[in-house]
């Protein structure tokens, strides 16, 4: 998880300038994080692209983004999909 959770932090500091004292695990993107429905769609797509490997297509569905609420609920999200950390 460690590995998966510094690159989301990366991601959410270098692209979206959030505060990095506020990204633990448990913080909610809209919530904890300020973050408005289309950073979270920009982010998500980012997610995306960093995370796809030549045999290995990262794709968070409109309906499955509605879930993640949390930093959190993204890694066991990556994970479930088999994301190595």
């Amino acid at each position: 998880m460690a590995r998966i959770f510094s690159k989301i932090k990366k991601i959410l500091v270098d692209e979206l300038d959030v505060d990095e004292v506020a990204i633990q695990p448990s913080a909610s993107f809209l919530d904890d994080l300020n973050m408005d429905p289309d950073d979270i769609a920009e982010f998500f797509t980012t997610i995306e692209d960093v995370f796809s490997a030549p045999d290995t297509k990262v794709i968070i569905p409109e309906a499955e983004s509605d879930n993640l609420l949390t930093v959190q609920n993204l890694i066991e999200y990556l994970m479930d999909l088999g994301i190595e950390d």
